[in-house]
């Protein structure tokens, strides 16, 4: 019966093209409305509507989505939100919005404390949940800092609205002589950044769930991965993992989704810390992720339990158990990240083609669903050629410069 309410999903990443695959194999009408215009779930056939929002800035854009969602002529609709500011957009014409549509939400004073790191870190800490050591206010001075964190000190902006003033997903410091460029560089960003003591350790140390949590938040499913690399390097999102099982971790995902109220999808990350053998909580995001599709891959069908959840307030079924040992690898993000880290390169070969002996998934290719994926991949190869172009013109440059100058001497 579920199967025929309509899910618009709000995309901005790559979460949208896996909810749209996820709900569109289980029979399910899905609209998209997309911020971006390489957005790849554009490029996919499974929607049975795609429409490019227009507008030269947020704000424009947020005004055009509203007019499109208030012409929308379906009633009672799910709807699907893939980042942070979309999810906000929804939490402030949450009261317009609901005469449409079905959706979950956190309270407004939870969503907006957890767009907030400055507030969201206070909260965590006030429930009782380990996290890394924090300074939600930098102080003015470098040496102020260096008294109360260690290095290597991570910087993050407090949320997604002070992207214009910082426009980095963070910046890692490793000694006083990067803190005082770092101060000096972006002094009139300060304000607008939370600072936090890096939890030393592999990648490997650095975990995520993403899971559903009903009406009465209850956790109904919960997928974990274990991140195995990273791009950017060590401090970026995954882009190889494999699901892992995690007591520990799942029992303390149950308890915080209990205490914050969680519901519906939620995604969390956490970081195990070997100085204490304590799991450190690093974020929490009450959106559809960008690795939605590989919950489906691994047993474990997150957006559409999350679907359900927002059109039946006593939905309560568990999901199917976790299979492990199913490998995520985003391959252009994993290659860029093994270069960054200096890996031989006959290394990184024998890494990416192991793969094809495991039960290895992506974030864009499907059989089903093939031309995001090949899209993806010639942006890629693109992006290669114009450096390799931009590094062939800078040497002959320089060739051609130190001829002149030796003709001239």
């Amino acid at each position: 019966m579920s199967k025929n309410v309509p899910a618009v999903i709000l995309s901005h990443g790559p979460g949208g093209l896996g909810a749209v695959r996820t709900l569109a194999r289980r029979g399910v009408e899905v609209f998209v409305y997309a911020i971006q215009a390489k957005d790849l779930v554009l490029r996919s056939r499974y929607p049975k509507q795609t429409t490019l929002v227009g507008g030269y800035c947020d704000k424009e854009k947020e005004a055009g989505l509203l007019r499109l969602l208030r012409k929308f002529d379906r009633e009672g609709a799910v709807l699907l939100a893939t980042s942070d500011r979309l999810i906000t957009f929804i939490s402030d014409n949450r009261d317009e919005l609901r005469l449409k549509f079905r959706f979950t939400l956190p309270p407004t004073s939870l969503l907006n404390a957890l767009n907030d790191k400055k507030q969201e870190t206070h909260l965590i800490d006030s429930l009782g949940f380990p996290i890394p050591k924090s300074v939600q206010s930098i102080p003015n001075t470098p040496s102020d800092l260096m008294r109360e964190l260690r290095f290597p000190i991570i910087f993050k902006p407090a949320s997604f609205a002070v992207r214009n003033l910082f426009p980095h997903k963070n910046a890692i410091i490793h000694d006083e002589v990067e803190l005082n460029q770092f101060y000096e560089k972006w002094k009139s960003a300060l304000s607008a950044l939370i600072a936090q003591e890096v939890i030393p350790g592999p990648d490997e140390y650095s975990w995520i769930c993403s899971c559903t949590f009903n009406q009465r938040h209850e956790m109904l499913d919960y997928a974990i991965k274990q991140k195995l690399r990273m791009y950017p390097i060590h401090f970026g999102v995954s882009s190889l993992a494999v699901s892992k099982e995690n007591a520990e971790l799942i029992r303390i995902v149950d308890d915080l989704g209990k205490k914050l109220k969680c519901v519906g999808h939620t995604h969390l990350e956490f970081r195990w810390d070997v100085r204490d053998g304590l799991y450190k909580y690093i974020e929490i995001n009450p959106r559809i992720p960008g690795n939605v599709e590989f919950d489906e891959d691994s047993g474990v069908p997150t957006a559409w339990n999350s679907y359900k959840v927002a059109i039946d307030e006593n939905f309560n079924e568990k999901s199917n158990k976790l299979i492990e040992n199913i490998y995520f690898l985003d391959w252009e993000q994993d290659l860029y990240s093994q270069l960054k880290d200096n890996v031989p390169k006959l290394k990184i070969l024998k890494t990416l083609f192991s793969h094809f002996t495991k039960c290895t998934k992506g974030p864009y290719f499907a059989y089903d669903d093939p031309i995001p994926g090949i899209v993806s991949g010639f942006r890629f190869l693109n992006t290669v050629l114009n450096s390799i172009l931009k590094k062939t013109k800078r040497a002959l440059f320089s060739e051609k410069s130190q001829s002149t100058t030796s003709k001239i001497e």
